[in-house]
């Protein structure tokens, strides 16, 4: 089991374990940079009175490692599909990213204009040009 950080009143030196005093209040930070590996350390903040002298103390109470990666983002895949210059089926990127093809159809000219990229659609498929 890992090892939890006690946390200590400022006040009258008392420490707990941030999980045996109830809190008062929790929140979420999320860090705005991903490590090495890609992941995004998200930190469960929280506020409690000291069981000895009711003072208030805000302390991490928890600290976990989400994993973001841009490549399984809708956004990354239809740019990706796009920018890659070979002909793709619309209808089979819409089933991978879990969109509608009529969507897809719609967000592909915004994508062209938005890269200044050539290319058309043509019934189901995309074709660079």
């Amino acid at each position: 089991m890992a090892k939890k950080k006690l946390i200590k009143c400022k006040n009258c030196g008392e420490e707990w374990i941030p999980t045996d005093v109830p809190t008062k209040k929790e929140w979420n930070i999320v860090s705005p940079m991903p490590d090495k590996q890609g992941n995004v350390t998200i930190t469960r903040m929280a506020t409690w009175d000291c069981p000895k002298c009711g003072k208030n103390r805000t302390g991490a109470k928890a600290k976990t490692k989400g994993e973001f990666k841009e490549e399984e983002t809708p956004k990354y895949k239809i740019e990706h599909a796009i920018s890659s210059g070979e002909k793709f089926n619309i209808a089979v990127l819409a089933e991978e990213i879990g969109f509608d093809i009529e969507s897809i159809k719609k967000i592909i000219p915004m994508y062209l204009k938005k890269q200044n990229i050539k290319g058309k659609i043509d019934g189901d498929f995309f074709i660079p040009g």
